[in-house]
């Protein structure tokens, strides 16, 4: 199934027919619908299951009966209203394109009644109309609806540990058809208390009255259970407009560098460590200067300097050889002239000829100047060893240096923008406000669970003793063999559809879990920390597992990490379905943070399913995260909401591009 458009005519806040296109390409599944707060978000995103499913689609009307909602949602001023949704399925190999649309009128007493059409292949199909709510089961199931089109506040609900197990239970229950067995069970209980009802009062006549006593407490608890159902919507919807307001403060607050005021301390106490650092270091640094640093920036004199030292050496040791060689030739003449009785010319001649051979030895060039040895050797030792060493220090000294220069010009500017605390004074005080509110709220919620759960117990007391009196009343007419029948059939036939739903769970809760665990590992970036989950098939709550198989309490994960996990858990409980369903989501990352947000554009949107639908406030996908999720774009829209009138038009184009 693949959406093709919407069209909203005088619904809710949309003023006229406006319409929306979805994208239908492989290549960019995503349609991005932009609107802020109150411009049309929820009511589009219900307008789906209500033309899909009319009054069946009981999530929408908040309490509300079906006609009274109906009538709430013509625009103000208007009389009719209606939705018209377009979408194509393969039929025998072939895209099949249909057209449903449900429309109604503003009525004095208000309540409205709803009129279906549906077309397909252009063509009117009346004899659908009758059978429509048999027939789009087999489009997208009821049951199947809520875990491919919800909000945010789902995710959220699904992540807090109090009512997860609850709502996995509803899905699930939806996913394998459970749902039928339930409603079918409480239809034998409806079936065994007319039937012990319709007993004869003067065969029992105080059983009779105790069982009309225990309907009308039934009654009474059920209605609180329902009152108290309601008080806890209510109760976290108030607590969803509050971390609203409170995201909006902070964000304020952030904006005129409140958030630096707690830090102000921290942040001088780091600038003064870090410009005395960069006075230690640049004392090095001139140590540095002055020793022999400065020399090896001019690497060819010191080879002059060490080639003239090693001339030098050369010279000198020419000289002493010379003159050893000379005084050894007076004596080897001295010798001579004793052993051979040599005369003066003799004696001249044979020192001549020493002289001679004594001069043809080669003598080393002369330096142009002579450095002292050690002068040569500090030469030397400069070019082999030491200047490696001393420019090495000096490059960790320039950039240890650049580095503090760096954090001292960043602290000084986000010191600069810290404002004074008078400038701030109220947004701080908005802040406290909102937090103390949510606070307040937090515990209104917790109250309105704690009494939704006593109500619920009530309630299934009142329903065991009524079950008890009606029982009663059926074995004080055994000898009717109806009701004796009757009795032991509806026992019987609760029993094996609860061991019917009790097998089904057991038998598709592997496939199911291994569904979660795959787009568990793709989503959640904690690997070491949690690497699967397994349900209980006999109370589906959920466990977590860390990679050596030890269960993790799920309040060491954060409150992001916790709703990835319930995102992992609804598409896990998505792709178990083996439908090819759009996937449509309101307000998807609101409540995340930025590298969870990341994660979820990265890796969810577009593989999500084969068509995605994403309603976005201005806070939640702009920005880099929209440049992210742009590649996978067919569509950008924008609800744009007219104060002045009132309405809200459907415009091409993302807020303000």
């Amino acid at each position: 199934m693949l959406l093709g458009s919407l069209t909203l005519d005088n619904f809710g806040v949309y003023r006229g027919p406006q319409k929306v296109r979805f994208s239908t390409t492989k290549k960019s599944p995503i349609t991005l619908i932009g609107g802020k707060n109150g411009t049309g978000k929820t009511s589009m995103l219900d307008s789906i299951p209500l033309c899909l499913y009319g009054s069946r689609a009981r999530r929408i009307l908040n309490g509300s009966s079906y006609p009274e909602y109906l009538n709430s949602m013509v625009h103000h001023g208007e009389t009719t209203a209606s939705i018209t949704l377009e979408f194509e399925r393969i039929e025998e190999g072939r895209k099949v394109p249909y057209v449903v649309e449900r429309s109604w009128n503003r009525t004095t007493r208000g309540k409205s009644t709803d009129r279906l059409s549906v077309r397909i292949d252009g063509q009117a199909r009346p004899d659908l109309v009758a059978v429509w709510p048999k027939f789009v089961e087999g489009v997208i199931p009821i049951s199947v609806s809520d875990l491919t089109i919800f909000d945010g506040e789902k995710i959220a609900s699904l992540a807090d540990p109090s009512s997860s197990a609850e709502i996995l239970r509803t899905s699930l229950y939806g996913l394998l058809g459970l749902d039928l067995v339930e409603r079918l069970r409480s239809d034998l209980h409806d079936f065994r208390r007319r039937t012990a009802k319709a007993q004869d009062a003067q065969l029992a006549p105080q059983l009779a009255e105790k069982l009309t006593q225990a309907e009308k407490h039934l009654a009474k608890t059920r209605n609180e259970s329902r009152l108290a159902s309601q008080a806890l919507a209510d109760a976290e919807s108030a607590r969803t407009d509050l971390q609203s307001r409170l995201q909006k403060a902070t964000d304020k607050l952030a904006i005129a560098g409140g958030n630096l005021l707690d830090q102000r301390d921290d942040l001088h106490r780091r600038l003064a460590e870090a410009n005395a650092s960069a006075i230690s270091v640049d004392r090095e640094m001139i140590q540095l200067a002055a020793s022999d640093l400065p020399l090896t920036l001019v690497p060819n004199l010191l080879k002059q300097v060490a080639a003239a030292g090693e001339q030098s050496e050369a010279s000198h040791l020419a000289r002493q050889m010379r003159s050893a060689m000379a005084l050894r030739d007076d004596r080897i003449t001295g010798l001579l002239a004793a052993a051979f009785g040599f005369g003066q010319q003799e004696a001249e001649l044979a020192r001549d000829v020493l002289l001679t051979d004594l001069n043809s030895m080669e003598q080393p060039a002369k330096p142009t100047f002579s450095p002292s040895p050690e002068c040569a050797d500090a030469a030397r030792s400069l070019l082999n060893l030491r200047s490696g060493e001393l420019q090495k220090n000096a490059k960790r000294l320039t950039k240890r240096l650049d580095d503090l220069n760096s954090e001292i010009e960043h602290l000084e500017g986000v010191l600069a923008a810290v404002p004074d605390t008078d400038s701030v004074a109220p947004s701080v005080r908005q802040v406290a406000t909102a937090e103390a509110d949510l606070r307040a709220a937090e515990k209104s919620v917790e109250r309105a669970k704690v009494d939704l759960d006593e109500a619920e117990r009530r309630a299934d007391q009142a329903q065991r003793e009524f079950d008890a009196v009606a029982h009663e009343m059926l074995d004080a007419g055994v000898n009717d063999k109806n009701t004796a029948r009757v009795a032991r059939e509806v026992a019987a036939a609760n029993e094996v559809l609860a061991e019917f739903a009790k097998h089904m769970i057991q038998k598709h809760l592997g496939r199911i879990t291994n569904e979660i665990n795959a787009a568990l590992a793709t989503l959640l970036r904690k690997q070491k920390l949690v690497s699967r989950v397994v349900i209980n098939p006999d109370d589906l709550t959920v466990t977590l597992l860390n990679p050596q198989q030890e269960s993790v309490d799920a309040q060491r994960l954060s409150a992001g990490e916790r709703q990835m996990m319930a995102t992992a858990v609804l598409w896990g409980l998505s792709r178990s379905t083996g439908m090819a369903l759009p996937t449509v989501i309101d307000t998807p990352v609101g409540r995340l943070d930025r590298s969870h947000r990341k994660n979820l554009i990265r890796r969810y949107f577009p593989n999500a399913s084969r068509q995605v639908v994403l309603l976005s406030t201005d806070e939640e996908i702009v920005g880099d995260h929209l440049q992210l999720l742009r590649p996978h774009i067919g569509f950008e829209q924008c609800l744009d909401f007219d104060e002045t009138e009132g309405c809200t038009t459907v415009v091409m184009g993302y807020f303000d591009e």
